[in-house]
């Protein structure tokens, strides 16, 4: 069996001992003899930018894959890992891919996001109260074996001389790994869902020739630390058992160099940067080997001489105190795009043995500076390059079966920045490193940790292999995830901390490999004798609540605090959505099909959603009136929570919604749903999340404007607007505002006003000094008050109500038919359709949805970013409003827009003509 290379053994941390040697001023920091030397090695070689070009490439194991379960095929690894070897019979995939992702794709099962086909999957296992990663793999399962991924290649001819490696980025949860015909890892080792292992494969592979990789394969058990989906929805049934992230080859000489990584530590000014640099280096060799370590940012070039013993892997530093450098003036800051560029400096790494490069690495990376304290009430508080920043962002969902959908991951982390998101939390399913490299470019706060509610947190169960695991793991994450200047945080427990022994071991890693974040216990509020408090809560809500609930909690999930989970509850996909997973015979009323995508354990209905829903809108008297209700319900409930904790900053230090998106169609916990469709909540949360806002105190019947820049702003307008339920005016009022810059400030308090109707209507508008609009808001309000139950509160889950407010007016509103107008055009590769929407009646048009589709009666064009919807218009109010969508999401069909709404007559029109409204 071949030794690991790279990522699964123990990085050293003993720095190089070579003398170093600043390219740029070669003379000053090197001996006559050493200085000689190097420049003896540099004559024999070419510019680091021409050597640069010899950087070992990565050549992908993707396609053409065969899968087979052991139970039925009974041949053996060195048959199995022949070049060949006969598969037919077997499954066909390109990876990564779960196995029964492999049997979804190639239809041997049926879909399991539609109705309830996951139910009825082999080996299914399905509770309310128990998580699937806790119990053993049903009797009879056919995941209780083993399964084979095989492939062949040809592996490239030239590379005499080199060394041949062979990396797996991960696999869950066991492997043993074969290679035409030779056994070169073990299932005892190969093991752990978030490690990544490399192998020396030199003396197997075949140079030229056709070559069998052929990957044995075992689901965790109840005790490994593995996936866990907890509540938010089923398991499949194997555990998400298979190669899920890549597999590549890569060459080297008898040097590599591992795991490049740039720290940064900014002046106290913000104006300087000491830059060093690192790298791991490993001699492969069974002698000696000397060369020249040389590193290159942007244009700055240092070097050193190092000695490596036979079989040796040792750090190797550039430090600025050496390398003067590495001590940068007025450097480019990266900054969340919210307030700053996410500007990222080029770093290329590589290692020369008598004027070869031996191996090379480039990498990207930001100067910033992350800290955190806590403030006087005990809140975490986070400081990106010296200043305050309120944590606004969502938990992120992969796949369900881990499939990876060319281009959606790129419409996600667009759709994050499009609702003025500025984080996304990672709780378990550490992605793929392309997933940090995009939110580098974006400027993105990503919040990774480990995983609640299996063997990741029972502690006390965990076995000498489990630690080995969880220590090995960190290392694998950690080496990923501290070169990503958009990783700010790293969470060591999710639903509480880890004991003392398992806390020290994993802040003693963070230590070991110079994390250059702050870490936390967990994500919950639980203390520890190690690090303390940890300033955060996880203290729900997960359930609807009234929009008022954020404003007036002071002891649960209001606004106050960092709250890192939390949500008011259910997100009913549109119409059109629904459709595409829950079947016709079901669709109405709610059954139990919905609730079979509603989530697990305490959350396996929407019931608290639909009675709030049914005493404060009215009962729905069916699914297009239940959905034109929930859509009010989501874009009010989303919009209250994001709005309170920014107008209590710093009171409120951070709120991670829960979720962004869902692993499958679900009912739950989404800012936008399984088909890239956003909703209501997509749009309440844009809203709220505007630069500078305009906004709605419940508590206080105050209105606010929160300034999220890092400018003042002088001479702003508030105007806010009172209107009964038929449209007239009952009160207006309006004050001019000095802003400072990350600032949240009361404008002023609403007087009572008389004669207003049950439902009303508050419309809240914001100008800047010249008379641009800058914020625009519109609430629908009762004078009878929601009231919260307090004493009843429903653990972390939910705050029952103990009296509703009457929105049933709006079920009143006459119907309103819009005149509207659109226009498309093409720019390079995407589409722009430009919609004018004008209410000519006499009654105010609530929630107006547009929606752009593939064809007339197709499903929705996505991913799509419209600067509003869900909107609503005064009598004669026009909205000019435009929706971006990539050309090629049309899939050659023409685009065909619909507009709806709460009171719209619906209308479907080409998206470029026009219709009539009432005239």
């Amino acid at each position: 069996m071949v030794g690991f290379g790279k990522y699964c053994r123990i990085a050293l941390i003993g720095v190089g001992l070579g003398m170093p040697v600043d390219v740029a001023a070669q003379a000053k920091h090197s001996s006559a003899r050493k200085g000689d030397l190097l420049n003896e090695e540099s004559k024999r070689s070419s510019s680091l930018k021409s050597e640069l070009r010899e950087e070992s490439s990565k050549t992908f194991l993707h396609k053409d894959w065969q899968v087979q379960s052991s139970c039925e095929g009974k041949a053996s690894g060195d048959k199995i890992s022949a070049a060949g070897f006969g598969a037919s019979g077997w499954h066909r995939t390109d990876i990564p891919a779960t196995v029964v992702g492999v049997l979804v794709t190639d239809k041997t099962y049926p879909d399991p996001n539609y109705g309830t086909n996951l139910k009825n999957l082999p080996g299914i296992y399905i509770a309310d109260n128990r998580v699937f990663a806790n119990v053993d793999m049903p009797a009879g399962s056919p995941f209780a074996c083993s399964w084979w991924f095989r492939t062949e290649f040809t592996a490239p001819a030239d590379g005499a001389g080199k060394i041949e490696w062979l990396h797996f980025n991960g696999i869950n949860y066991r492997a043993n790994i074969w290679l035409n015909g030779q056994k070169i890892a073990d299932a005892k080792d190969v093991a752990g869902t978030y490690r990544t292992f490399e192998f020396n494969i030199t003396k197997f592979l075949k140079r030229g020739e056709r070559n069998a990789l052929a990957v044995e394969v075992f689901a965790p058990g109840k005790a490994d630390l593995g996936i866990t989906w907890v509540d938010w929805n089923p398991t499949p049934p194997d555990k998400n058992m298979g190669i899920w992230k890549e597999v590549f080859l890569t060459q080297s000489g008898a040097v590599t160099v591992r795991n490049p990584f740039v720290s940064t530590k900014l002046g106290s000014n913000y104006k300087s940067a000491a830059l060093t640099v690192a790298a791991d280096l490993q001699n492969s060799s069974d002698h000696a080997v000397r060369g020249v370590l040389r590193a290159e940012i942007d244009g700055i070039k240092v070097g050193q001489l190092v000695q490596l013993g036979a079989g040796e892997t040792k750090t190797v530093r550039f430090s600025p105190a050496k390398f003067a450098a590495l001590k940068l003036t007025q450097p480019h800051l990266w900054w969340p795009y919210t307030v700053g560029e996410p500007y990222l400096y080029s770093a290329k790494i590589s290692f020369e043995v008598a004027g070869r490069v031996s191996d090379s690495a480039a990498i990207s990376l930001g100067i910033r500076e992350v800290t955190s304290e806590l403030t006087d009430k005990g809140f975490r508080l986070f400081k990106i390059n010296g200043r305050k920043i309120l944590i606004r962002g969502a938990a992120w969902a992969p796949d369900l079966l881990f499939r990876w959908v060319p281009g959606r991951l790129d419409a996600d982390l667009s759709y994050v920045r499009d609702m003025g998101l500025n984080t996304i939390r990672l709780e378990g399913r550490l992605d793929r490193e392309e997933f940090y490299e995009k939110t580098d470019r974006l400027g993105i706060l990503v919040m990774p940790g480990w995983t609640c509610c299996d063997a990741w947190e029972r502690w006390k169960d965990w076995h000498a292999d489990q630690r080995e695991i969880a220590a090995a793991s960190l290392k694998s994450q950690i080496h990923i995830l501290r070169q990503h200047p958009s990783v700010f945080v790293w969470l060591n427990g999710s639903d509480g901390p880890p004991p003392v022994d398992v806390e020290s071991m994993y802040l003693s890693i963070l230590r070991d490999l110079e994390w250059p974040n702050p870490a936390l216990s967990s994500a919950s509020a639980t203390a520890t004798t190690v690090t303390g408090g940890s300033g955060v809560k996880m203290t729900g809500p997960y359930e609807y609540v009234p929009p008022v609930y954020w404003l007036t909690d002071k002891d649960a999930g209001g606004a106050h605090g960092y709250n890192t989970e939390t949500s008011p509850g259910p997100a009913i996909p549109p119409r059109e959505s629904l459709e595409r997973f829950i079947p016709k015979d079901h669709l109405w009323p709610i059954d139990e099909v919905w609730n079979f995508h509603a989530g697990k354990e305490r959350f396996t209905t929407i019931n608290v959603f639909a009675d709030g829903l049914n005493r404060r809108y009215g009962r729905a008297s069916s699914l297009d009136d239940f959905e034109r209700k929930a859509q009010a319900v989501t874009y009010d409930g989303q919009r209250a929570m994001f709005e309170a904790y920014a107008r209590n900053k710093y009171n409120s230090t951070g709120v991670i919604q829960w979720m962004l998106n869902n692993a499958w169609p679900s009912l739950i916990w989404h800012l936008y749903d399984y088909y890239m469709v956003p909703a209501g909540g997509y749009y309440g949360t844009k809203k709220a999340c505007e630069p500078v806002h305009v906004q709605y105190s419940y508590d206080t019947n105050s209105v606010a404007v929160v300034n999220s820049t890092y400018a003042a702003l002088a001479g702003v307008k508030v105007t806010a607007k009172i209107y009964n339920l038929d449209a007239s005016e009952k009160g207006t009022k309006d004050a001019t505002l000095d802003l400072a810059p990350d600032s949240s400030t009361t404008a002023f308090e609403l007087q009572k006003v008389e004669g207003l109707s049950k439902t009303y209507f508050l419309r809240l508008q914001l100008q800047d000094g010249t008379g641009k609009l800058v914020s625009d808001n519109f609430y629908w309000l009762s004078t009878k008050a929601d009231v919260l139950d307090w004493k009843n509160k429903q653990d972390t889950v939910y705050t029952p109500q103990a009296e509703f407010g009457d929105l049933t007016g709006l079920a009143t509103l006459p119907e309103v038919k819009l005149d509207v107008t659109s226009s498309s055009k093409t720019e390079a590769t995407k589409n722009i359709t430009r919609v004018t929407v004008k209410n000519l009646d006499n009654s105010i048009a609530f929630m107006v949805h547009l929606r752009a589709t593939r064809n007339k009666g197709g499903t929705d064009i996505t991913p799509i970013f419209w600067e509003d919807n869900y909107f609503s218009l005064l009598p004669g109010e026009q909205r000019d409003v435009t929706a971006t969508y990539p050309s090629s999401a049309l899939a050659g069909d023409s685009a065909v827009l619909e507009v709806e709404g709460f009171n719209i007559a619906k209308q479907t029109l080409e998206a470029d003509t026009a219709t009539g409204g009432n005239q």
